[in-house]
């Protein structure tokens, strides 16, 4: 398996940005190209980013409002190059040409609607898709876990139908991949650890399980339905009597719904301090899409990780194989 680091998993929020560095060290700076960037905390964490040698910045947008933001931060943005661009939605479609151009390896969402700057991305005219779908991957740098945790899609699409769910699922073992996992541990989610016929969901994860085969995807373990206890706690299998794979030692815990995700991410970030780092895949470049309530932190973490993805996809061609 091609992997980018040479020491291991990553296994935190930091060591997602210091692999980034040192990545940056060896195969050169990203640029990022940002989609409306008048947003301080965005600004913020882009200068933290290039201080530590990650990235370059292309900024699209309002010039004025853009400076303003940075002065009412007190960023240094004198390294970036701002592209003027009143229009929100022509900033958007500045920033996704210069990644469709090849001069910009990641997009970032800026002070821009996630529908706004997708519709964009996915446009015909960029040519960026893929044959997946785009989904949403979280993340979780989650204290008391004993390495990151992504949970998906809590950002694309709404309901996946099993075509979709393995193509979400395909996405998230790409971002594992980036991160150097080896195997890959994918846990089906459930309110229940058994499959029953009075639950659609656990059903699913029966064909689920039955259709991922198919995919002869290497080094990629799958388990369940598997609640989220069950999924994370070795404790909680020991206690539940379960076995398997991935029982306990999940890297991947893959919803059944966007509210799902969403609740789920969400109430770690907002009750147990946990460091988000999300990400949108499924294109030929990733997406750095953070909420505007993040933090800095997060937001630095999340656009190196896109970084991290955004040179794995350079060894790879986006069906799978290694080049």
């Amino acid at each position: 398996m091609d992997t980018l680091t040479e020491t291991g998993p990553v296994k935190s929020a930091d060591q997602i940005i210091e692999t980034a560095r040192l990545l940056a060290v060896k195969s050169g700076k990203k640029m990022v190209a940002v989609a409306s960037a008048a947003d301080t905390d965005v600004l913020d964490a882009l200068a933290s980013a290039n201080a530590d040698g990650i990235l370059d910045a292309t900024l699209f947008g309002d010039s004025d409002k853009i400076k303003i933001a940075a002065v009412e931060g007190d960023v240094d943005i004198s390294n970036f190059t701002i592209e003027h661009e009143a229009d929100v939605s022509m900033a958007a479609c500045g920033a996704v040409k210069m990644a469709a151009e090849g001069k910009a390896d990641v997009v970032m969402k800026g002070f821009v609607s996630t529908s706004a700057l997708l519709k964009t991305v996915l446009s015909r005219q960029f040519d960026l898709r893929t044959e997946n779908t785009l989904s949403h991957t979280a993340v979780l740098d989650i204290p008391g876990y004993h390495k990151l945790l992504q949970i998906t899609d809590g950002g694309m699409v709404v309901k996946p139908n099993l075509d979709q769910k393995l193509q979400i699922m395909e996405n998230a073992v790409l971002v594992a991949r980036a991160l150097g996992l080896d195997p890959v541990k994918v846990a089906l989610s459930g309110a229940v650890d058994k499959v029953y016929d009075s639950i659609p969901a656990t059903a699913m994860c029966k064909d689920f399980i039955y259709r991922a085969a198919e995919l002869n995807l290497p080094d990629v373990l799958i388990q369940g339905p598997l609640t989220f206890d069950a999924a994370t706690s070795s404790e909680i299998v020991a206690l539940k009597g379960l076995d398997g794979p991935v029982a306990g030692d999940a890297d991947i815990y893959l919803t059944d719904s966007i509210e799902e995700c969403n609740i789920i991410a969400k109430a770690l970030i907002n009750f147990a301090e946990t460091v988000f780092s999300g990400v949108i895949v499924g294109a030929k470049v990733p997406v750095s899409l953070v909420s505007r309530t993040d933090t800095v932190k997060n937001k630095k973490s999340s656009v190196s990780i896109a970084c991290l993805i955004a040179e794995y996809y350079k060894r790879i061609d986006l069906s799978g194989g290694v080049r």
